[in-house]
């Protein structure tokens, strides 16, 4: 009995062993490593946050009003409104409406027979297309403040008639551009 029963502490320990420390012990190393993994995103995002925060403090130095000249050169979203609103306020200094207004997707990538390419540009754009009605000298001026201003466009076409009034009617398409989020 002397041999036996040391024998069965040492089987009942093995076996304690191998059903329960051995399994816990497995899932403590798995788990370490799993923190491991945590603290190593954490100590990143404390990094970025610490990036974030200077390019914060350097956006925060810029003039407000450079930062909103800035949105209106080339916005990050496409506002159709503001545009049209803005195209109309221009006309309106030189007696002119905008009527006819159309809003066109540039599709000139598909008619270059790109159809399937991704698309890595980080900008988009849109085709305004509108008409207006005035005199020339008028019409040329208009033209000098959409050169002017702020908003990034190019003008893809013009054409006029003339009535016998002498106030012509000119349709105009623009393209306008803005930053992909």
């Amino acid at each position: 009995m002397r041999i036996l029963l040391p024998i069965l502490f040492i089987l009942i320990a093995g076996g304690i062993f191998l059903g329960f420390i051995d399994p816990t012990l497995a899932q403590v190393k798995e788990l370490r490593a799993e923190q491991a993994k945590f603290d190593e995103a954490l100590n990143r995002s404390k990094e970025l946050q610490q990036v974030r925060d200077q390019l914060l403090s350097k956006y925060n130095t810029f003039p407000q009003g450079d930062v909103d000249r800035l949105e209106k050169l080339i916005p990050d979203n496409v506002d159709n409104v503001r545009l049209i609103l803005d195209l109309d306020s221009t006309a309106s200094r030189y007696g002119m409406r905008i009527r006819n207004v159309a809003l066109l997707k540039d599709e000139s990538r598909t008619q270059r027979g790109q159809v399937g390419i991704s698309d890595e540009n980080k900008y988009d754009s849109l085709i305004v297309s509108f008409s207006v009605s005035g005199s020339y000298a008028s019409f040329l001026s208009f033209l000098t403040d959409l050169e002017r201003s702020l908003r990034l466009v190019d003008v893809m076409s013009v054409s006029f008639t003339s009535n016998q009034s002498g106030i012509y009617d000119y349709s105009i398409a623009l393209k306008t551009y803005w930053l992909k989020p």
